[in-house]
């Protein structure tokens, strides 16, 4: 069905399907596995819920959801693999992670793809944030150097909120 309507981009391990339907690793890797096979792109959602980024759990928590999802994935199919970070205990909750927050996870689980992949693909792969993204955060979000991009979840249904976001202005990093 994806396919005939041309869908070029499919989540995968989102976090409301990973709490909701009980989703588990091994069945966020088939679904990768598939998208991948069916020449769409996976957009892999991973992130830690508010109890383990209290205990600093944060990094090893991503780690894990990334070797378990992307089992089996090579060098060549990750040029199709787009990695969201999304905090679980930032969305919707009122709560924000700073962009330094942000930035350490990306830095992170892009050491993570040269330590499991190499460096071509820790270049190439292309990772958003996606924890609760407003106009507010948008232009320091996108200063930081290992944030390619936002998901975009409930700001994308007010448009003026939307618009800024797209259109938003590359602050100075921190």
């Amino acid at each position: 069905m994806l396919m005939d309507m041309d869908c070029e981009y499919v989540l995968c391990g989102h976090s409301e399907r990973r709490v909701v339907f009980h989703e588990e690793e091994d069945y966020i890797n088939k679904k990768v596995r598939t998208v991948l096979d069916h020449n769409m792109k996976p957009i892999l959602c991973i992130g830690e819920s508010q109890f383990e980024y209290e205990k600093k759990l944060n990094k090893q928590v991503c780690a894990m959801q990334l070797a378990k999802d992307l089992d089996g994935v090579t060098a060549e199919e990750m040029k199709n693999v787009v990695i969201a970070y999304e905090p679980v205990w930032a969305i919707g909750t009122g709560l924000v992670a700073t962009p330094e927050i942000a930035q350490d996870v990306h830095s992170f689980i892009r050491s993570w793809l040269v330590e499991n992949f190499n460096e071509k693909v820790a270049a190439e792969t292309r990772i958003q944030y996606g924890g609760s993204v407003t106009p507010e955060s948008v232009d320091e979000l996108m200063a930081c150097p290992d944030i390619d991009g936002c998901l975009v979840g409930g700001a994308s249904l007010i448009p003026e909120k939307f618009e800024r976001i797209v259109g938003f202005r590359k602050a100075v990093a921190a």
